[in-house]
């Protein structure tokens, strides 16, 4: 293993491979899956592997971009094979993520609500038109509000959306986003670390 690849004391660090991997937004959450499970992966399949099987697993939870499996072997001289049970070793200990659907049906939700808020906050009074869309089921009732204020059925009219409320709804969207995506386990380590 080349030493420009290694930290100053010999060891690779999760930093240091998520840096030269280009993958620094999945940093954090590779530092707190191998802070649970990286010594039985290190025990298991030795200290390069275990660090780049966490980086591996954080930028799959995290949607940064896997690299690929060939990218670990060129960057740090290491067997692929060997990542990959590391990886899946962390994955084992740490549990899944969420079900694929959950986290699109999420994301379209966020997507929903960051465009209603736009909206809002330029001052418009009706939502993003959206009709027939994917997007307009994941928050019809918001649709349906941002798009008019007066209730048909009953001719009163409702009041309009506030961005304040919207901003809180679209924060906690993005962390269950960020739970769905990362599992339960890990979503606790790495909010643990902070």
């Amino acid at each position: 293993m080349g030493q420009r690849h290694l930290e100053p004391d010999g060891e690779l660090t999760i930093d240091c491979a998520a840096r030269r991997m280009e993958v620094d937004a999945a940093a954090a959450t590779a530092r707190a899956a191998f802070e649970y499970a990286g010594e039985l992966a290190t025990v298991e399949h030795g200290r390069s592997a275990a660090v780049l099987g966490a980086v591996r697993l954080a930028c799959r939870r995290t949607d940064v971009g896997e690299p690929d499996r060939e990218e670990f072997a060129a960057a740090f001289d290491v067997d692929p094979d060997r990542v990959l049970a590391a990886d899946e070793l962390l994955a084992e200990h740490l549990g899944p993520p969420a079900d694929a659907d959950d986290v699109r049906s999420l994301r379209r939700r966020l997507v929903v609500v960051q465009e209603i808020l736009a909206a809002v906050e330029r001052g418009r009074t009706a939502g993003p038109q959206l009709p027939g869309s994917r997007l307009a089921d994941a928050a019809p009732f918001l649709l349906a509000r941002a798009s008019s204020h007066l209730d048909s059925r009953t001719d009163r009219e409702f009041p309009g959306l506030e961005a304040t409320v919207l901003r809180d709804h679209v924060e906690r969207l993005e962390a269950d986003l960020e739970f769905a995506r990362l599992g339960t386990r890990l979503y606790a380590c790495v909010h643990d670390a902070e």
